[in-house]
């Protein structure tokens, strides 16, 4: 007890000592977030602080303030969505009012546990930061009574600062992922996704700081539910001044009903905190996500056969097309779409998953034996196993597999239907003929796709739209265990099934069925604000995008792929030999550069103008960087702006390399800048404060640049040489 408050007080700071968290858990009552942003003292008298943000009491409101708690309690007057939604025909459950049971430290940490003796309910709330200085939380809800439960909502909170008032989210379709929206927050801000997957649309993810933040300064926080379905998240403001974020599983109607001594808990709620902008805050969630990923080698270039011959599968050009891409450089050879029996377009066949004799009478080990032994590439296949055709051997088995209401017409999209993998025996038999195809074929690498929402997501009555994405989160988690050396990717029509849940079993991202390096640019940035770029599936497109027409020069399309995991979704047959010496220039650029991009920090760096924006990474000893520098649009000023390139070492010497770059305009300038032809040495302190000028270039072109550490022999700062 401290200050006369019969209040335990539990402190954690991060690994680095950058981020404190506290939380107060009184006796009676849910716990409350006390602090949680950059370090305090370690001296800091913390009931103080607790004693000093206890607010007057308004006229006309409860007469006992409400706290604002982590498990806001409908019970105790909390007239705003609480945490814990329930009913039960035996006992009152719907308004809980929790009692603190104990409090345990976790290796990152804290486990609190509470109840409520009148509603029969326990709740756990596992809360702390990771090493990573990303905070995470997580519920399990109980009950502890005889009769069911039914459970609307369990939702984990997360108050903020009343000095949060401006908010960024995300916005998208099929071919424009990760759109980027900001307003000013003084009002309640609500996205409900019922999708069965993220979609493209409602990426769980939102921001909120101080009016004004921007990449580079600003308090901001960023908030993430790791999970693949249906979701809400909120921001809300309350008349009281509270200011906080919620986000849950979206439960359908009796979705989720507990018995006697069930439990369900919430997925992950992640947040990262930042004094300094979005680009700290991004690198937190990149650092969480290395940490899960633990690659275990360099991201080698892929080559899917998708947009070079959709589902005309010719062994003759599939061995060209990858005797072509080896040339290249390519390291990983993808067999898309068609490969399986019956799949002549996209009408017919998925669900069965058995090789294709009409065009591979040898099956798939001719093809995959050239690929690996011939031309030591990696083989790749793509599979859709949630999905099924109406047109199939396998619907037309067994119809009541489909994750749909039998007592309705079913609603198809892409012509096709949704497997109830969350029904057993549709669960072993795709479980089944994974691991046949798998244990008979040398498959290195699963581009798994899923392109449709659920509709009707039901076997018989009930909804069952959350076990279907636990039942693909059971499948994957064997996959990966029986067959640890294969990598799957998640691929959504897209960019539709993207989040921390389903990073913990697979290794790539597919952000967007567009190659248009234009459009990439903005989807790009979007995904970069909580995923790193190595999972980041980029791709160079043909000279003509598929999806928008548009015609972009190779730079342009290479330096932007070269953002990310890259790759190659073009038929590399109809490349002239100058195309194809550009491409292999460009992926030998990135297998150079792979390991800065994939572990270094990385920036997002818009121009004042924001006509241009620079991708800048640097490594984590600070000695090496990369900035791809790209003119999206005509600048507002005939200048090209000075690029700063921050966080560089301030006394230490650095040369500037131009590697490859878009074609120099004559029409735009009538001399390019003075050092381009020179070697430029400046310390960090003149990159990361006064910067370079660069060539004024078209829109929808770039430059990469290499920043090099000198030796600490060469001492010649503002220098250049002819």
């Amino acid at each position: 007890m401290k200050n006369g408050l019969d209040i335990g007080f539990y402190r954690q700071d991060s690994k680095d000592q950058s981020k404190t968290l506290v939380i107060a858990c009184p006796k009676q009552g849910a716990p409350e977030l006390l602090y949680f942003g950059d370090a305090l003292p370690a001296q800091t008298d913390l009931g103080s602080i607790y004693l000093s943000q206890q607010a007057a009491i308004p006229q006309a409101m409860m007469d006992k303030p409400v706290p604002m708690s982590l498990l806001p309690e409908a019970g105790r007057g909390w007239l705003q969505t609480p945490a814990v939604e329930a009913s039960a025909e035996d006992r009152p459950t719907w308004a809980a009012c929790w009692s603190l049971l104990d409090v345990e430290a976790l290796e990152s940490g804290f486990k609190i546990r509470l109840e409520d003796n009148v509603a029969q309910l326990s709740v756990s709330l596992s809360i702390g930061l990771l090493p990573s200085g990303v905070l995470r939380q997580q519920l399990t809800l109980t009950n502890q009574g005889q009769g069911d439960v039914m459970v609307q909502r369990l939702a984990c909170t997360l108050p903020v600062a009343a000095r949060f008032t401006e908010r960024m989210g995300f916005y998208g379709r099929w071919c424009q992922e990760f759109q980027q929206e900001r307003s000013d927050w003084h009002a309640t801000w609500l996205q409900e996704n019922r999708n069965g997957r993220n979609s493209q649309a409602n990426f769980p993810a939102v921001m909120v700081g101080e009016q004004g933040f921007g990449e580079q300064q600003g308090e901001v926080l960023g908030v993430h539910l790791a999970w693949s379905g249906n979701h809400r998240l909120k921001a809300d403001y309350t008349a009281e001044g509270h200011r906080y974020l919620q986000a849950e599983v979206l439960y359908l109607s009796g979705e989720i009903i507990l018995a006697a001594n069930a439990s369900i808990s919430t997925p992950e709620f992640l947040a990262a905190h930042s004094g300094t902008g979005l680009n700290a805050m991004s690198q937190q969630f990149h650092q969480e996500a290395r940490a899960r990923l633990q690659l275990a080698k360099p991201r080698p270039v892929h080559l899917n056969t998708w947009e070079a011959f959709y589902f005309d599968h010719d062994m003759t050009k599939l061995k060209a097309l990858a005797k072509a891409a080896a040339d290249v450089g390519v390291e990983r050879y993808i067999l898309d779409d068609g490969w399986f029996r019956g799949r002549n377009n996209d009408k017919a066949a998925l669900g069965d998953w058995f090789v294709d004799e009409s065009k591979y009478p040898d099956g798939l080990m001719p093809l995959i034996s050239y690929v690996k032994e011939e031309l030591g590439m990696e083989f790749g296949l793509w599979f859709e196993p949630e999905m099924v055709n109406p047109d199939s051997d396998l619907f037309r088995a067994h119809p009541d597999w489909a994750l749909q209401l039998p007592q309705y017409k079913p609603a198809l999209a892409r012509n096709q239907l949704v497997l109830n993998l969350a029904k057993s025996e549709a669960y072993q038999y795709i479980r089944e003929r994974l691991f046949s195809l798998f244990t008979e074929y040398p498959i290195d690498y699963v581009k798994w796709d899923m392109n449709r929402d659920y509709s009707q997501p039901s076997g018989d009555i009930a909804p069952q739209a959350h076990a279907q994405v636990e039942a693909l989160y059971r499948l994957l988690s064997e996959l990966n265990q029986a067959f640890p050396a294969m990598e799957i990717e998640s691929c959504s029509s897209g960019g539709a099934r993207v989040d921390f849940g389903i990073l913990n079993f697979t290794k790539r991202f597919w952000a967007s069925d567009c190659n248009d390096a234009l459009e990439r640019q903005t989807i790009q940035r979007g995904f970069s604000y909580f995923l790193p770029p190595e999972v980041m599936g980029s791709h160079i497109g043909p000279d003509k995008s598929h999806t928008t027409s548009r015609i972009h020069d190779v730079a342009f399309r290479a330096g932007t792929a070269m953002l990310g995991h890259l790759g190659i979704e073009w038929n590399l047959l109809d490349a002239n030999d100058e195309q194809k010496a550009t491409i292999s220039n460009w992926l030998s650029h990135y297998k150079r550069h792979r390991a800065l991009l994939h572990e270094g920090k990385n920036w997002r760096l818009p121009s004042a103008d924001g006509r241009a924006q620079t991708q800048w990474a640097l490594s984590q000893d600070r000695l090496q960087g990369l900035a791809v520098y790209s003119q999206l649009a005509m600048p507002k000023q005939a200048q090209t702006l000075p690029v700063r390139l921050p966080n560089l070492l301030p006394d230490q010497l650095y040369r500037v390399n131009v590697l490859e770059h878009s074609p120099l305009p004559g029409h735009l300038m009538k001399a390019l800048p003075e050092w381009w032809k020179k070697d430029l040495i400046l310390n960090g302190a003149s990159l990361s404060q006064v910067g370079l000028r660069l060539p004024i270039f078209d829109p929808e072109s770039l430059v990469l640049l290499a920043i090099q550490a000198e030796p600490e022999s060469e001492n010649c700062d503002g220098e250049y040489n002819e």
